[in-house]
């Protein structure tokens, strides 16, 4: 879709990895839409990659990375789609926990954790929002109270996607009350087997059921498993969500891309009119996004923090892709949106439906509109009296 010209090293690194890829062919995605299968498939690949050490590129060596740029992610990344590889299982815990815990964690939270989220042996849950407080992530009320030896964990937590087969969840609660809602929250490792957990799937307009809600009732965090200092949760929460809209948006762009080729080789010589015109807006705002995002990920690779620039990335890809998709139920035709489902049908309504979800996910796009208006065109906050 579209072709950038990087580095010689860079590209010199994407040809070492075709060739593995070669040797070493990805499984088929799973076309049956079980987690228990998804799961299964998702695991062993991760393995593998990363026994060939193509998972966590960028993380220093000595935590069994490369040592590389997020550019070489990058790479990696757009070879894998073009391979169609499955997704790997252990997204959350590569793109966001593992950079929070070389930035942040203990020697001995790097050393009990990192090399088992490469190899995909332990899975990551993300418990960040609440029912009261998903784009305001400040509002969390989860709280926990100092007890000998750790902390005592309680409350709820919603939309926590893979809650259900997750061995850990990564967790921002509260700890004191401050002046500041910003103030006295604290992020938590939270081992998913300890008694006083209870997980409800949550099942969805598309009938996927990865989304969960989870009760915490009482469950003991030892000390060990704080990660910064008590009350310092907001700093790293922050943190893992810049990860968060730098390479994990990159990953979902890139699959999102795989969608769009289909539809221009399925429908760019037949859509007429409003049809094609949107078609081909929808490929001009993918390779838009993309160079983007390699702008971004070009800026971080020469020693840049990820910053409130991936707040761009997360909001052109989500809103991009919701129209590729409703797109996709117009090129379907009158049986997709009655709700005939088969074959290409049935993966438009999925993809259609699921990617109602892209603009609240991470975010919902006005958080997004307000990062990018305050953080970095630096307009002033808007304040509301009282009438």
């Amino acid at each position: 879709m579209l072709k950038l010209t990087l580095s010689e090293k860079s590209e010199s690194f994407r040809q070492s990895f075709r060739e593995w890829l070669s040797k070493n062919p990805p499984p088929r995605a799973p076309t049956e839409t079980s987690l228990g299968e998804f799961e299964r498939v998702g695991r062993a690949w991760q393995r593998k990659l990363a026994e060939g050490r193509w998972i966590g590129s960028h993380w220093p060596a000595e935590y069994g990375g490369r040592g590389l740029s997020l550019v070489e992610e990058a790479v990696i990344q757009e070879e894998l789609v073009r391979a169609a590889a499955p997704q790997v299982l252990g997204l959350f815990g590569l793109t966001m926990v593992g950079p929070v815990l070389i930035s942040h964690g203990t020697k001995d939270q790097q050393e009990r954790f990192l090399a088992r989220i490469l190899l995909g042996e332990d899975i990551w849950c993300q418990g960040f929002s609440e029912p009261s407080a998903g784009s305001d992530l400040a509002a969390v009320r989860c709280r926990a109270t100092r007890v000998d030896g750790g902390l005592r964990l309680k409350g709820q937590k919603i939309w926590t996607s893979f809650a259900h087969i997750a061995d850990w969840c990564f967790v921002l609660c509260r700890t004191a009350d401050m002046p500041s809602k910003h103030e006295g929250l604290t992020y938590l490792l939270v081992d998913m087997r300890s008694s006083g957990i209870t997980t409800r799937p949550l099942r969805q307009a598309s009938g996927d059921r990865e989304f969960n809600e989870v009760f915490f009732d009482d469950v003991l965090v030892p000390d060990h498993n704080v990660v910064g200092k008590e009350g310092d949760g907001w700093r790293i929460a922050i943190s893992t969500l810049m990860f968060e809209r730098v390479v994990l948006t990159f990953a979902r762009q890139l699959q999102s891309e795989v969608a769009l080729n289909h539809m221009v080789r399925e429908y760019g010589g037949v859509a007429k009119g409003a049809q094609k015109v949107e078609l081909a807006r929808s490929v001009t705002s993918a390779c838009a996004t993309r160079a983007m995002s390699y702008e971004h990920l070009l800026a971080y690779s020469h020693g840049a923090s990820p910053g409130p620039e991936g707040s761009l990335d997360k909001l052109l890809w989500s809103e991009s892709f919701q129209r590729l998709c409703k797109l996709g139920m117009f090129l379907e035709g009158a049986g997709a949106a009655l709700g005939e489902e088969r074959g290409k049908a049935a993966h438009a309504v999925h993809r259609y439906l699921y990617s109602r979800g892209r603009t609240i996910a991470a975010g919902t796009s006005e958080i997004q509109r307000s990062i990018i208006a305050e953080r970095i065109l630096g307009l002033p906050r808007l304040r509301y009296s009282k009438a």
